[in-house]
């Protein structure tokens, strides 16, 4: 069995201004390098696209409804890093009109384990396949409370098994998602390795979480 993390980021939702997020902006507000450090930038082709401005194993994506910090490395201290942008970008934006922070940690496994395959089993799936219907894909989603906010657990069930952690705050208030962004990473850690090890029944070791 085969265990990847991917796509683990950090997303604030709210009305950026994308005139001062340039990647000079980004650079000076947000990472806080020194005029003339040298970025990566990339640009859609189409032209349509966001820009995405890439240093030290994090990667920027300004929308016009979200700000996203990409972690390019699965590791929980250059998450915790990212998170730390993410409250840089709050801080020295203040005015913009927040409505949500939220950060997600994503795995996927190669192989999908028999108590798993059991927990996504429904009754309903019996009934579409009397009316022979071929099920393509299953999920399973639940939302509990954390702290001031809640974790948003889904499992989708495909070719490969996919567990999705969402850290989700909804809040108008700068404080409550700077707050948020600065949950303790050792919380974050108990938490994912509580779901793993007695929800999903499966150990991150080698993931070293």
């Amino acid at each position: 069995m085969t265990l990847e993390a991917y796509d683990w980021n950090v997303t604030i939702v709210g009305y950026w201004n994308r005139a001062i997020l340039t990647p000079a902006g980004i650079a000076q507000r947000l990472l806080g390098l020194e005029k003339g450090t040298p970025l990566l930038v990339e640009v859609a082709i189409d032209g349509i696209g966001p820009i995405r401005v890439k240093h030290d194993n994090l990667t920027i994506v300004p929308e016009a409804g979200r700000l996203v910090i990409m972690s390019d490395v699965a590791t929980l201290a250059n998450f915790d890093r990212a998170k730390n942008v993410g409250v840089k970008a709050i801080e020295s934006l203040p005015e913009t009109p927040f409505s949500a922070a939220g950060f997600n940690i994503r795995v996927k496994i190669d192989e999908i384990p028999d108590q798993i395959l059991s927990a996504l089993q429904a009754k309903i799936d019996d009934r579409l396949s009397d009316a022979n219907l071929t099920i393509e894909k299953r999920s399973l989603t639940r939302t509990v409370k954390w702290r001031e906010g809640v974790l948003n657990l889904t499992i989708h069930l495909e070719k490969e098994l996919r567990v999705e952690l969402n850290f989700h705050r909804q809040s108008t208030v700068k404080e409550e998602l700077i707050a948020w962004l600065m949950s303790p990473i050792c919380d974050v850690r108990k938490t994912v390795t509580t779901i793993f090890d007695n929800v999903i029944q499966i150990s991150l070791g080698e993931l070293g979480i």
